[in-house]
């Protein structure tokens, strides 16, 4: 069969016709696509930075606390053997000599009696208080709510007696910036605080829980006396050498942990009182 001339044009015509119209439809579809490609990846960074900022927020309110705004537990679990690094570092011949750390566990006298006048009055007072001791929170020094009722202070000092007259600074803001009660009352303040190392020639004896059963047991103390003041804890070398011979460091730290008050029977620690007035 022959086919005319000219349908053979218009049919080649046709042909490439169709090719164009493909290569342009196929064209199309391409920049389409490149486009949904580049509106998805612009989406999911987009996404992305909004989920690394929900991470970050997220990872903030698990270490603050909702009420006060100070640091929580969380914080200082996770934080605690830098802050306790400082007085534990090893020294050399020639080097300064580590730094202390103070711990220092603080609560507002008669809270209990505050709070029963209503939750709304216990929770002013413990934002009034954080507030009061937020001003000290610099070059090293974290404070945290620990309790429902108390803040853990953990302070790097330089020396051992610089703890006392932080604790009397502590008081001195709460006392002079929180305020209580409808005849607008002053508020004070009770600490108990150790001190990190407790010897220096065993650095490593205490742990962070062996402190807190420490200053809990002198802020109980300081409470007992009266409150308003800050009771903390020296440590006798020479007593500590012994014990150390006799029940090993282990020993040591377990006696300190579970009853600070046989240990300063035995002239392991004594009390160390700060004065009563600010």
């Amino acid at each position: 069969m022959t086919i005319p001339t000219g349908s053979v044009w218009t049919f080649g015509l046709a042909l490439l016709a169709g090719a164009g119209i493909g290569w342009a439809v196929r064209g199309l579809l391409a920049r389409r696509t490149a486009a949904s490609v580049r509106a998805l990846e612009v989406e999911l960074r987009r996404k992305d930075e909004d989920l690394k900022a929900a991470q970050a927020l997220l990872a903030e309110t698990s270490l603050t606390d909702a009420l006060t705004g100070v640091h929580n537990q969380r914080f200082v679990d996770a934080a605690i053997g830098t802050l306790l690094a400082p007085a534990r570092r090893a020294t050399r011949e020639g080097d300064p000599p580590p730094e202390h750390v103070a711990l220092m566990l603080a609560e507002v006298d008669d809270f209990d009696r505050i709070d029963a006048g209503g939750r709304e009055a216990g929770d002013a007072l413990l934002r009034d208080t954080a507030r009061a001791l937020l001003p000290f929170v610099r070059g090293g020094t974290v404070v945290a709510r620990w309790t429902e009722t108390a803040f853990l202070v953990v302070a790097r000092i330089r020396f051992a007696g610089e703890a006392r007259a932080l604790a009397a600074r502590l008081r001195a803001s709460v006392a002079g910036n929180v305020r209580t009660g409808e005849d607008v009352r002053p508020v004070t303040l009770s600490l108990g605080f150790s001190i990190e190392p407790l010897s220096r020639a065993h650095p490593h004896l205490a742990s962070f829980r062996d402190h807190l059963a420490l200053v809990d047991a002198a802020l109980r103390r300081a409470q007992q006396q009266g409150g308003n003041r800050a009771v903390g804890w020296r440590a006798n070398d020479e007593a500590f050498e012994r014990a150390i011979a006799a029940r090993g460091e282990a020993g040591v730290a377990a006696l300190l942990r579970t009853d600070p008050a046989a240990a300063e029977a035995e002239g392991l620690i004594s009390q160390a009182v700060e004065r009563r007035d600010p």
